[in-house]
């Protein structure tokens, strides 16, 4: 009760935060601000010609007998496979982000993850240690404007099969993510989310995905994130995945950025809690 109280508390100053940097010097927020976790989903695009590049680290932990693993999949099989139970999963992921723009309103891009599970805690037993390639998705969408402020997205995620299932990094099958998005910015605010579903081709349930999310400039060099990201589906049971994503953006110049970010979990399924940063190269 107190931790769900916490979180909904955490959320509303977050909110508060982007609301309230709306209120400083007159910038604007542009399709170069961009999400963490929705950047291959958003309604926003580079740009004609242009490309973005990002390095990303981040350290995650998730405990009290987790549902999922570090990049989402159910633990279930791996604990029948293995004959255990697992305690809490601690590691860390890297991602290599990168998007090019085709025309004002197209973007072509991939997220390859490199995960460290450093400790695959059972109940009783030594702990299992697992580092490798997740799962490489190709993305492209494309950018409708419908009003002077507003635009929707649609878009496409494949997931390709190349983190291995047995270590729980991978799906082990090919996956095909539809997407329609919307974000609506005027000066300083933007807010948007997005609606998508999951189609796994083999054994992997099919997954119910969507967001809200809120960007405010504090100023020319600083901006400030809030996501939240939702997952549904069913797999041994009902999987209801939602989690708090906060992050800032520092634009020490029009093309680099260094993207601090955090993750808190609002639902017991979810990933306990990460940290990390980014590092963006905007060309």
């Amino acid at each position: 009760m107190t931790g769900a109280a916490f979180r909904t508390g955490a959320l509303t100053v977050l909110f508060c935060l982007c609301a309230g940097a709306a209120a400083a010097d007159d910038v604007q927020v542009t399709d170069k601000d961009r999400m963490w976790v929705n950047f291959t989903r958003e309604a926003a695009v580079v740009g004609d010609n242009r490309f973005w590049v990002e390095l990303r680290g981040m350290e995650l932990q998730t405990a009290n007998t987790p549902t999922l693993s570090l990049v989402g999949y159910s633990v279930a099989d791996y604990e029948k496979q293995h004959n255990k139970t697992i305690e809490n999963i601690d590691g860390g992921r890297f991602d290599l982000v990168a998007a090019y723009g085709l025309g004002q309103a197209a973007e072509i891009g991939f997220d390859l993850p490199f995960v460290m599970q450093q400790q695959i805690k059972p109940t009783s037993g030594s702990p299992d240690n697992v580092a490798n390639v997740g799962d490489l998705v190709l993305y492209g969408k494309f950018k409708q404007q419908l009003a002077d402020h507003w635009a929707g997205a649609i878009g496409l995620e494949l997931s390709a099969p190349t983190g291995p299932s047995s270590e729980l990094l991978g799906s082990g099958d090919l996956g095909l993510n539809p997407i329609l998005s919307t974000r609506y910015q005027s000066g300083r605010l933007a807010l948007g989310g997005h609606v998508g579903f999951l189609l796994n081709t083999g054994s992997q349930p099919d997954v119910f995905n969507w967001s809200l999310e809120a960007v405010a400039r504090a100023n020319s060099m600083l901006a400030f994130r809030t996501e939240v990201n939702g997952r549904l589906f069913r797999d041994d049971g009902t999987v209801n995945d939602i989690s708090i994503w906060p992050g800032l953006d520092f634009n020490l110049t029009d093309y680099f950025v260094i993207r601090p970010e955090g993750l808190v979990h609002a639902t017991d399924d979810a990933i306990n809690w990460g940290i990390g940063i980014g590092f963006a190269l905007t060309l």
